[in-house]
């Protein structure tokens, strides 16, 4: 940008100087996978996360909250990990009962694709022995009655149906969430699949109501589920917007999580012989949701997990193209954890951006090598090395409320690899500093078509910056996780100080 005299001279008299301290002044970081509105839901509710160690801590914690809500609010709770925890099952509706038979009770897995109700609330859900959903499971017990457990698409259509918090709320614990964001570097935000959780209608239109009073701390982009673009893409009512906020793209899901078993793999699961999950949805149903919006100009994002599903997400992107030609869109495949160098290198050739979860090999490792994938599987899960020896752009996420917002320790995961038990996992996978801020950055900056004006430092692009306390080239990699942010700009203004 020039010497300091030249910025100097640029910026004119009066302008305000900032001392860095030390400090490194990087671009704003870009979050190219997560869930901003579920994170803001998850502020007025329970944590039911590993800090509760047993399913007795998490009914605990959600009997204490009973106590605060009156008898027609509903008990909502998140992050609950049955692998992780003591007891190494789900909930059932007889556990969430003795909290409460009268107030609804409902918690979410921490893949967000599994989730638990008491009696009360199936009843007010309206599922019964008899409710089906597609792509989805009502778990059953012994007497032949709703166990409680509700997977993918159940699961999905349950939480779509909770009662909405207020407009205000909605507000206030948006502008909350994205403090948080900001907190941790970020000034860009996709927020992957308006539709997931809530009232739809009501969160986009309380992201325009923040937008147009200028009260967006950061950029944030929205991906829609197909119930809701195909509402928008009549009317055109996508790749628009403002500075501040932008409608995107599709987003949508073929199949499910590797540690709740229902990612569609090609191999068996490695503790469940002859078991490798299922596809959510036919394969030519996901062909033609690809080429219609591939042909429209829409971007699309789908998330895939397991190998199987990345290779019908992939056969679809390739039809796509081959009937419409390439289009820079930059559609992505979230997740995409256990994708083949085969398939990464038909990705770059078609245009497509892998988004990878690069804490899984830290938080679930261990449980992966055990459980889930078996040491193979594992030790190349999540190939962001395979990605940078092709020289193909990806990005990193850590599908916040899954995982709490956070680059550094997502960039430290990508970068060590290294698991909560201390093992090394897949060390030809792991990459370097640089291109682990790549993938929050430049990279990231193609999947919110952000390219021309963000992810950089340059003539032209916004004034979004991240003031970091160390230079991440300079630093053991193993130091990486302890880097802390210090200041974060959105267009010039600071949004967070230390």
């Amino acid at each position: 940008m020039g010497s300091l005299a030249d910025v100097r001279r640029t910026a004119g008299a009066g302008a305000r100087e900032v001392d860095l301290c030390g400090g490194v002044v990087y671009p704003g970081l870009i979050d190219t996978h997560s869930h901003l509105s579920s994170y803001a839901d998850c502020l007025d509710r329970v944590d039911c996360g590993l800090s509760r160690r047993s399913i007795a801590g998490v009914l605990e914690a959600l009997r204490a909250k009973s106590a605060t809500v009156g008898d027609e609010e509903w008990i909502l709770g998140y992050g609950y990990d049955d692998t992780g925890l003591e007891d190494k099952r789900h909930l059932t509706r007889w556990d969430l009962d003795t909290v409460s038979r009268d107030k609804p009770i409902f918690v979410i897995h921490i893949s967000v694709h599994f989730a638990y109700a008491n009696t009360k609330a199936l009843e007010l859900l309206g599922i019964t022995e008899d409710t089906r959903f597609a792509g989805g499971e009502v778990g059953l017990g012994e007497d032949g009655q709703p166990s409680g457990y509700l997977a993918e698409m159940a699961a999905m259509a349950a939480m779509s149906r909770l009662p909405a918090p207020s407009a205000e709320a909605i507000r206030s614990n948006l502008t909350r969430a994205i403090a948080h964001y900001n907190s941790q570097g970020f000034t860009t935000i996709m927020d992957g699949g308006i539709g997931l959780s809530g009232d739809a209608e009501q969160i986009t239109r309380s992201y325009l109501e923040l937008a147009r009073a200028d009260a967006l701390n950061a950029r944030v982009y929205l991906q829609f589920l197909p119930a809701i673009m195909s509402k928008l893409a009549p009317f055109g009512l996508y790749h628009f917007g403002s500075t501040h906020l932008t409608f995107g793209g599709l987003k949508f899901f073929i199949d499910g999580s590797i540690q709740g078993f229902t990612a569609a793999l090609l191999e068996d699961y490695h503790s469940r012989p002859n078991h490798r999950g299922a596809l959510l949805m036919p394969e030519e149903d996901i062909d033609a949701m690809v080429a219609a919006h591939h042909q429209a100009g829409i971007q699309v994002a789908i998330h895939a997990n397991g190998d199987l599903a990345v290779e019908t997400a992939l056969r679809a992107f390739e039809k796509a193209v081959s009937a419409y030609g390439h289009k820079a869109l930059h559609h992505m495949i979230v997740h995409a954890q256990t994708a083949s160098d085969n398939q990464l290198e038909r990705m770059k050739a078609c245009g497509v951006i892998p988004s990878f979860f690069s804490r899984h090999i830290e938080v679930w490792g261990d449980r992966h090598v055990e459980i889930f994938l078996g040491p193979e599987r594992t030790a190349r899960l999540n190939p962001a090395g395979s990605s940078v020896r092709l020289g193909m752009p990806f990005t990193l996420h850590v599908d916040t409320p899954v995982l709490p917002v956070t680059a550094l320790a997502s960039m430290h995961a990508a970068v060590n690899r290294v698991s909560s038990g201390g093992v090394l996992l897949g060390p030809d996978q792991r990459i370097c500093p640089l291109e682990a801020l790549r993938a929050y950055t430049t990279y990231a900056a193609l999947c919110c078509g952000g390219e021309h004006d963000r992810g950089r430092i340059a003539p032209g692009c916004f004034a979004d910056f991240v003031v970091l306390s160390d230079n991440l080239e300079r630093i053991p990699p193993e130091n990486l996780r302890d880097v802390r942010v210090n200041m974060t700009f959105t267009g010039g203004r600071l949004v967070y100080h230390a």
